[in-house]
């Protein structure tokens, strides 16, 4: 992990994850330091805060490169929202990430009415919210199939201890997205990748037994066209050379027909071991007709 890069988490309880059985709690920013090598990262929660938190904090806090915001908007549970109020203060906290962040904000505003059993009302007013970020251009996640499934402790507002491991892996990646590969598809993309290099190496042509019987290919066009002849050089060497490269093509042919024909009757003996050639039609005895004295 880069070391000089320097990272923001801030929002509300949802950083940090809690016990069945006692309020002891565990948060997502220690996993990032200690097993991502998120080194230079600072953390910041209110717990059951909202946006004139977020504000009060941009306002005197440090400056970022890349900062992530958890927002579940715990102040828009129980009614709707004053618009014009919210507006504002939204406005406001745009402008100051567009002031203290250098390079990047992600803000996950993960909650909806049916996870923590609220009124419709709830995911109206969080729509609401997430069009400005939006349109305020900055990216919001929703992730509502990962929230789906990370479960709540007893209380039933803060997440699970037992989700803490895949709530820091999903933070990671928001922090510094990279290729994701799911575990299921790992093996295959490997295999994948296997065998699209072996399609790049060129493929070895299957020797034929019956090569050294064969003919050298007849060669380019061009190399055939009539050179003049230097009559000095037919001298009775390079006659009798012509003369064995003849005897040597002809004992070639020759010892090429008789492999082809030794074939064929093997192939034709085989099918007829196995029964796959049609019974021969029974030849009559020819009449001859007896001679006359």
């Amino acid at each position: 992990m880069d070391c000089g890069t320097r990272y923001g988490l801030i929002g509300d309880s949802s950083l940090y994850t809690k016990r069945n059985n006692n309020k002891k709690k565990s948060y997502i920013s220690s996993v990032l330091r200690e097993k991502y090598r998120f080194v230079n990262l600072t953390e910041r929660i209110f717990p059951g805060g909202g946006v004139l938190d977020l504000q009060a904090y941009l306002q005197d806090g440090p400056e970022f490169d890349v900062l992530g915001v958890s927002y579940f908007g715990n102040e828009h549970t129980k009614g709707r929202m004053d618009v014009k109020i919210q507006r504002d203060l939204w406005k406001d906290v745009f402008r100051l990430l567009s002031r203290k962040v250098r390079s990047r904000v992600v803000f996950f505003v993960g909650g909806y009415a049916e996870k923590y059993t609220f009124g419709k009302v709830y995911d109206d007013n969080l729509n609401i919210v997430k069009r400005w970020i939006r349109d305020a251009g900055f990216q919001v996640v929703e992730a509502r199939q990962e929230v789906s499934r990370w479960q709540l402790a007893a209380d039933k507002l803060h997440f699970a201890v037992d989700c803490l491991p895949e709530l820091a892996a999903f933070w990671s990646q928001l922090l510094k997205p990279r290729k994701f590969v799911r575990p299921g598809k790992l093996q295959t993309a490997k295999r994948k990748s296997e065998a699209d290099a072996a399609q790049m190496e060129p493929k070895r042509a299957r020797k034929d037994p019956r090569d050294k019987w064969l003919l050298p290919a007849p060669q380019n066009r061009r190399d055939f066209q009539q050179r003049p002849v230097n009559w000095s050089d037919l001298n009775s060497d390079s006659s009798d050379d012509w003369t064995k490269g003849q005897e040597r093509a002809a004992r070639l042919e020759r010892d090429k027909k008789k492999l082809n024909d030794e074939l064929a009757m093997r192939r034709t003996m085989m099918l007829k071991a196995r029964g796959l050639l049609p019974a021969e039609p029974k030849k009559e005895p020819r009449h001859v007709p007896p001679r006359r004295l």
